[in-house]
């Protein structure tokens, strides 16, 4: 019988963080900052699409891309994950539940 992958959201996240650290060659990164733009567009994504994906703000995601705004260290860590493995994170941030499901009803 094959066992189901245990793994909570947390330890899949820091997998693929650790597994982007061990191969920073495949990442995307400059030395300040990501151009999220041109690794959207490489995931043929658009604006909403990507937000909706990976859990941004399109608010936010459109600052970035205009060079008004960037993003901290750990969003930069997190979009490199993103584009080292784009279809393990939208899983996993699809798999979470959002704050409507967890609302208590009265």
């Amino acid at each position: 019988m094959k066992q189901k992958n245990t793994k909570t959201v947390g330890e899949k996240l820091v997998a693929a963080v650790k597994e982007a650290v061990e191969n920073p060659k495949s990442l995307k990164v400059v030395s300040r900052g990501l151009d999220i733009k041109h690794l959207r567009k490489m995931l043929d994504m658009s604006q909403s699409e990507f937000c909706k994906a990976y859990g941004f703000n399109l608010d936010t995601l459109k600052k970035w891309e205009q060079g008004a705004h960037s993003p901290d260290q750990a969003v930069v860590s997190y979009i490199s994950c993103i584009f080292k493995k784009p279809k393990t994170i939208a899983n996993i941030v699809k798999s979470q539940p959002d704050e409507d499901s967890l609302a208590c009803s009265t």
